[in-house]
């Protein structure tokens, strides 16, 4: 891919009216649908009367039948709500650019993805997983709410304690152990091709962070079209595990800095470089960057004020941006 295929690509992908408001509708109706099956799906209650009716043991519904339809929708609920949390409120959007609350929490994503874990060789560690923040409140409290809120409308009864435990050990056991194990190496999990498969699914998600925000099953990322097949992108993957180049993301989250960060992130950013001198360096091949595709596209003045802001902010940092750009 070159540069300015890159740049292009971070770019809000091109779609007229109609598809805009179509896409919008079917994610949605899509995650509504989803959500509402979960929450209250109609089907089984039928079936264990009509199970009951025929002879099987109410002991056999209520303890074993029941339990297992739950933590089915358990298992719904945390994928279908876990991605429309992480796509919508996690990553810049709509709601990080107009709400405080949801912006302190994408800013935690954001060291994510460009501070603790940025693609290449500091991607996966020998060391135990390193959080961005303290307790991961900005998952707990979201989990804590639609507990409570399945509770209120289900009822304080054993169905909804099996859906809320089926949710934590899912969401727990299983989707935060992967994710964390996708930045660790030499782990138990490490040789099995399923997880491999996993593995190079997430590192596309780091290599534009608008695709495959699912973690152990990319069923909602193609119900949704934010899926990128690792056999259809092995250029990407390659690019993203040498570490010598920019990615998407990378052009997405330096944009977001340069134009839309408040003054506080800003300086979050400055004390960080000072203490991640990757950090400048990738200042440094983004402002190569757009130098190529001023060159290319004179004409360009997003370009332009994206090098003007990039310089600057090397300055504020104390770096000579033409020394940075020697060293690349």
């Amino acid at each position: 891919m070159s540069h300015n295929e890159m740049y292009e690509a971070a770019l809000k992908p091109p779609r007229t009216a109609t598809q805009r408001v179509l896409y919008t509708t079917w994610i949605a109706l899509g995650l509504s649908i989803l959500i509402g099956l979960a929450w209250a799906e109609p089907f089984s209650a039928k079936l264990f009367s009509l199970l009951i009716a025929n002879g099987v043991s109410p002991l056999l519904i209520k303890f074993v039948a029941v339990p297992l339809v739950m933590t089915l929708r358990a298992v719904l609920a945390v994928e279908s709500v876990g991605y429309a949390y992480h796509r919508f409120f996690q990553h810049v959007g709509f709601f990080t650019r107009t709400a405080q609350v949801f912006r302190k929490n994408q800013k935690f994503h954001w060291v994510h993805h460009m501070i603790i874990y940025p693609i290449g060789r500091v991607y996966k560690r020998h060391v135990a997983y390193v959080p961005s923040e303290e307790g991961s409140w900005s998952w707990v409290i979201p989990g804590l709410i639609v507990a409570l809120l399945f509770a209120l409308t289900n009822g304080f009864n054993f169905a909804s304690a099996v859906f809320i435990f089926a949710m934590w050990a899912w969401a727990q056991l299983v989707i935060n152990k992967t994710h964390s194990r996708f930045h660790e190496i030499d782990h138990p999990w490490s040789k099995s091709a399923y997880f491999q498969k996993l593995e190079q699914i997430h590192v596309l998600h780091h290599w534009d962070q608008r695709t495959n925000y699912t973690i152990v099953h990319p069923l909602m990322d193609q119900l949704f079209g934010t899926y990128l097949s690792p056999a259809t992108h092995a250029a990407e993957l390659q690019i993203a595990l040498d570490d010598h180049d920019l990615t998407v993301s990378d052009l997405i989250n330096w944009r977001y800095l340069l134009v839309e960060a408040t003054p506080a992130e800003r300086a979050a950013f400055v004390s960080s470089a000072q203490r991640h001198p990757r950090s400048v360096r990738k200042v440094g091949l983004l402002l190569n960057l757009l130098e190529e595709r001023m060159s290319t596209h004179p004409d360009d003045a997003h370009a332009r004020d994206l090098r003007n802001k990039a310089e600057s902010l090397l300055r504020t940092i104390g770096k000579d941006p033409a020394q940075v750009k020697a060293t690349i």
